[in-house]
């Protein structure tokens, strides 16, 4: 048998995930990344979405440190 959510529960459950979710900053949707993942593909424009500007500074970072080699 399926639980049914009260209305507090699913207003709870709808604030803890908007602590989760970024930005794409190619197309504006929102993705939901885990508290244990850096970065994860936006499901819309399939470019990686990130969860603060040091984590894709230092992808950005190994992507270029990589090429040089």
């Amino acid at each position: 048998m399926e639980k049914i959510l009260t209305v507090k529960e699913y207003e709870r459950m709808s604030e803890e995930y908007d602590k989760v979710k970024y930005r794409c900053k190619n197309c504006g949707h929102r993705v939901v990344i885990p508290y244990q993942v850096d970065k994860q593909i936006c499901s819309w424009c399939k470019h990686y979405v990130f969860r603060n500007p040091q984590d894709e500074f230092r992808y950005r970072l190994e992507c270029e440190r990589k090429k040089v080699k």
